[in-house]
């Protein structure tokens, strides 16, 4: 097998650490064999170049691991796809409709990390809701999702900062007041911004409009909304890249105010 350098990520979905060693939570178990792996393992795991190069954690192997006095013997039987429901495979799942854009991954990672770190865990909730919904297929749903991730953050926003929130809570309301709360008109002296800044209030009810004809939110009909990958996947993205806005904007205020 390969072996990794120090820089080569072995992270994988599957992964568990417990008494200083590597756990497969995959791994077969049987009077002879073990769950416990090394980097080599986890870095050739089919499952886990998926999970690695897609970001698709649908996907389980069928592995078993022998130790032996020279190592661990490794044996991979498999790909199973819990999406599909059928066995898979790397060619596949590198052509999969619904594997995610890198930069798709890459904004939901990071969205992900600073509301995790900065306590809005209602958002990081939904975000994750949403991302598992697009994984999956389930466009309405991750239409619904990702806009409720949108709304947690300015909710999360006021409750930090001991502000009341809007009579009226819609996105738009709610967009209204989190910009006031936040002083956004202070982010550039020279008004260069305030025309991209005002055409957020349009987003903000285009989004709405978006969740109530294609999301789930509002329950479902005998006629399913014909949502395509590729809305659900821009809705997501939208959100998310406002949402991460709104909360560093959010960390900027707060330190303004302790110094």
């Amino acid at each position: 097998m390969e072996q990794p350098t120090e820089t080569d990520s072995i992270e994988c979905h599957l992964q568990k650490v417990g008494m200083g060693t590597l756990i497969c939570s995959a791994a077969r178990h049987g009077d002879r064999t073990t769950s416990e792996v090394d980097p080599t393992i986890c870095f050739n795991c089919p499952a886990g170049k998926v999970y690695r190069e897609f970001g698709c954690d649908a996907v389980l192997p069928r592995l078993r691991f022998f130790p032996t006095s020279a190592g661990v013997l490794t044996r991979f039987e498999g790909l199973f796809c819990k999406i599909r429901k059928r066995d898979t495979t790397l060619e596949e799942c590198e052509a999969c409709e619904l594997v995610s854009a890198e930069t798709t991954k890459r904004i939901i990672t990071t969205a992900r990390g600073l509301f995790q770190a900065d306590a809005f865990y209602s958002a990081y909730q939904d975000i994750e809701g949403a991302r598992k919904a697009l994984r999956d297929g389930n466009f309405e749903n991750a239409v619904t999702r990702s806009v409720s991730c949108l709304e947690s953050v300015m909710r999360v926003v006021h409750e930090k900062l001991s502000e009341p929130l809007p009579s009226k809570k819609q996105l738009t309301d709610l967009w209204k007041s989190t910009r006031s709360v936040l002083h956004f008109e202070r982010l550039d002296e020279t008004g260069s911004t305030l025309a991209l800044l005002n055409s957020l209030s349009g987003v903000m009810t285009h989004l709405g409009g978006v969740r109530n004809a294609l999301g789930d939110a509002h329950g479902k009909g005998t006629t399913k909304a014909d949502v395509s990958a590729s809305i659900a996947e821009l809705v997501l993205n939208i959100a998310t890249t406002v949402g991460t806005m709104i909360v560093r904007r959010f960390n900027q205020v707060k330190s303004e105010k302790n110094d």
